[in-house]
């Protein structure tokens, strides 16, 4: 970990409260050391805390089952495997692998968080002696982490088999994993998994919200209704899923009473809220509303810049003939993503502006730095044949032929008489 000790700023207070004082010669005891290690833990302080870590080992203090889950929580803030790693290395050195519990289902949780593989995973699981709740919760959101669904199904058996009742974190886990499955299964055991909580009496809002979700994405948004309609503890989670549920199933209108009641209720909308909500302004060509949710969005700083926001009322002018104002949206997008690129791509073939389509593309294509995806390929290709002096088709055709499924796309274009 000696690369940490010259990417890192200078101590913070919370360091400096164990340097050593000269006037008293007094050196930090153990505890101290832990609990500044800890405190800066809480305060999200992720690279002051592994300096804290690497000085204690410095001065010899020896790390212990306070020191690992704090420090194994710094190293997954920050996202760094080869780091976890390192400490994991030292968790075994010192046996807390097997004997602390804690120990283990904080380095299960880094293995999930921070691209570890699933064999770490299981070796991590399958040494600890005495598991508990979180140890099989820390799996299955592990494994649902690594999109492995039906594994996580089964660790959600076994958990039972082992004498654990699920908790909200494990019924969360459990909807993300039918929501994932084929239609029919999914809606099968993810009635099983709210069957479940209701007979455990969770009531809790995220539990509600994960349900919600769940049977929005396999297509039961009236289930998904019914959740939203029997709690009382909403958040703004709970109206986002609603109002995403009715605009991604086309039910437009619905989408759109959803966001009235909302602000009614005094709830903030933020960006996932308007980017689910403007849609449906675009598909039901309510332009006036959408001016005012624009309108909203430039008020709010924290709203300005988006790039999930700006894409959806770029959409949205262009879906109702205003491509001129969905170019303004789009000059002014602080950031650029590939999805503000491909909306303006698409409004602009969809109008009818195919030389400007080109000339975003070519520009994208020089000065973005992105790479385009199929969804670009989508926008642009009706362009290329509609101006013959375009110079990079032969590009754009093998743009198709690389991307998975484009030379299908490409046979149903020619067939449709687009190319």
């Amino acid at each position: 970990m000696s690369a940490w000790t010259c990417t890192l700023s200078s101590p913070s207070p919370l360091q400096h409260s164990f340097t050593q004082n000269p006037a008293t010669s007094e050196t930090p005891s153990s505890a101290q050391w832990i609990d500044t290690l800890r405190s800066q833990v809480r305060l999200n302080c992720f690279k002051e805390a592994i300096f804290t870590y690497i000085r204690m080992n410095v001065e010899g203090i020896r790390p212990d089952n306070f020191v690992f889950p704090a420090v194994l929580k710094a190293a997954t803030g920050l996202q760094d495997l080869n780091l976890g790693k390192q400490i994991h290395g030292s968790v075994v050195k010192f046996g807390y692998d097997t004997s602390s519990v804690t120990v283990s289902n904080s380095l299960i949780h880094l293995f999930g968080r921070c691209g570890g593989s699933i064999h770490d995973v299981y070796k991590v699981f399958d040494r600890i002696t005495e598991r508990d709740q979180v140890s099989w919760n820390s799996l299955i959101n592990a494994l649902c982490k690594f999109d492995k669904w039906e594994l996580a199904l089964e660790a959600f058996r076994l958990m039972g088999l082992d004498g654990f009742e699920a908790s909200s974190f494990t019924l969360v886990s459990m909807a993300l994993a039918c929501s994932n499955l084929p239609r029919t299964d999914g809606l099968r055991i993810g009635k099983q998994v709210h069957g479940y909580s209701l007979r455990i009496d969770d009531r809790r809002t995220y539990t509600n919200n994960a349900l919600m979700s769940m049977y929005a994405k396999l297509g039961r948004v009236d289930d998904s209704r019914a959740v939203f309609e029997l709690f009382a503890d909403r958040d703004i989670v709970s109206w986002n899923t609603i109002i995403s549920s009715f605009s991604q199933n086309d039910r437009f209108r619905e989408a759109l009473d959803n966001f009235g009641v909302m602000i009614r209720e005094e709830i903030k909308p933020d960006r996932v809220t308007i980017s689910s909500v403007v849609p449906a302004c675009s598909h039901l060509a309510l332009l006036d509303v959408g001016k005012q949710i624009h309108c909203y969005v430039l008020k709010n700083d924290d709203l300005i810049g988006n790039s999930f926001v700006d894409s959806s009322l770029v959409d949205m002018y262009c879906n109702c003939q205003q491509v001129e104002n969905g170019r303004r949206v789009f000059d002014s997008a602080l950031k650029r993503s590939i999805g503000i690129w491909n909306a303006m791509l698409a409004g602009y073939t969809q109008n009818g502006f195919f030389k400007e389509a080109l000339m975003l593309f070519t520009e994208m294509m020089e000065f973005s730095g992105l790479s385009p995806n199929p969804t670009t390929v989508a926008s642009v290709l009706p362009a290329c044949v509609h101006c013959e002096a375009f110079s990079l088709k032969e590009v754009i055709h093998g743009m198709v032929a690389v991307f998975d499924g484009g030379l299908k796309f490409g046979r149903q274009c020619c067939v449709q008489g687009v190319a």
